[in-house]
């Protein structure tokens, strides 16, 4: 089950991933994309701000092979040795959401063309941001039938609210520890409601927003590709799915990232689907066991196995599509 180094095109860029095809299983086999979650991840799940293996995409691969599936992993635009591509940095301001989600369906035609692949049973799985990219990829107008549609820890609501909510929730906490002054306190949220309506009425953002906020990415530079996510909301992308459509959802009550409310909420829009909830107790947002402690990030990059209760969910999933 070794993986064999792979290169697709989307567009100008060239992505550089793994392709992996079970041995000893006759006949073309099931296949399933996997997309990677938020700023520069790699096909393995690592990402360049993080020193250290985090590899959530290399053990779904692994298991998803132990099931007798193909699978594709892929460093996205921005990560591993796909890098910038043809663009300088200061182009990616004309870049938008859309590059990813388009490098997403570039990536399952070329999979469904492999030797030993079932065409006819192609599954997306997304983790964390990416679970709204295979979301966009799996509700397009010229989007291939999938037979299953992963969505781990997936980003549930649209990307703006939960920025929203988490920045807010860091101006309340240090100004509860007394680190930050009320007046300027004040100034972050009002900078921050200007630049969330800026961004929804034309996409723009000023240059001159508090620092704190250009921090969190709040620049003009990402603007475009801001505003594009946030105008995807994934629960009106989850309505949109095909019926029927076998779809896993997954959240752990120890994921610091998404909230089990928010994925209740997605889960009730997927009223038309075949849904199955994996709920776990003691995996952080990277599906590694971290048991009864508090997720830092910090324990993201921990040699640590990955949860048994996911992978038992995942596994069943997978065994009766």
């Amino acid at each position: 089950m070794a993986d064999t180094e792979i290169t697709f095109a989307s567009g100008d860029v060239t992505l550089h991933g793994n392709l992996r095809v079970p041995d000893g299983v006759s006949g073309p086999v099931p296949a399933a994309l996997l997309l990677a979650g938020s700023g520069p991840t790699d096909r393995n799940g690592d990402s360049a701000l993080m020193p250290g293996s985090i590899g959530t995409l290399r053990f779904l691969a692994d298991t998803l092979a132990d099931a007798g599936f193909a699978s594709l992993r892929y460093d996205k635009l921005g990560s591993g040795e796909t890098g910038l591509g043809p663009y300088e940095v200061e182009d990616v301001a004309g870049l938008g959401f859309s590059t990813f989600v388009d490098a997403a369906a570039d990536g399952l035609d070329y999979l469904a063309a492999q030797p030993g692949v079932d065409a006819d049973r192609l599954l997306v799985i997304g983790h964390s941001e990416g679970a709204l990219v295979g979301l966009a990829l799996a509700v397009a107008d010229d989007a291939p039938a999938l037979a299953g549609l992963g969505l781990l820890e997936p980003l549930a609501v649209r990307l703006l609210d939960l920025l929203t909510r988490q920045i807010n929730a860091q101006v309340d906490g240090a100004l509860g520890a007394g680190a930050l002054p009320l007046e300027l306190a004040d100034e972050l949220r009002t900078a921050l409601t200007e630049a969330v309506e800026s961004l929804r009425a034309d996409g723009t953002l000023p240059d001159d927003l508090p620092e704190p906020l250009r921090m969190a990415g709040f620049v003009p530079v990402n603007a475009k590709a801001l505003a594009e996510e946030d105008a995807l909301d994934p629960r009106v992308l989850a309505g949109a799915l095909p019926a029927g459509l076998p779809v896993l959802t997954s959240c752990s009550a120890r994921d610091t990232q998404v909230a089990d409310a928010d994925v209740d909420a997605l889960d009730a829009a997927l009223s038309a689907v075949a849904l199955t909830s994996v709920r776990m107790t003691t995996a952080n947002h990277v599906l590694k066991e971290i048991g009864e402690r508090d997720s830092t990030g910090a324990d993201y990059i921990e040699d640590l196995p990955y949860s048994a209760e996911f992978g038992a969910g995942f596994r069943n999933w997978l065994a009766g599509l």
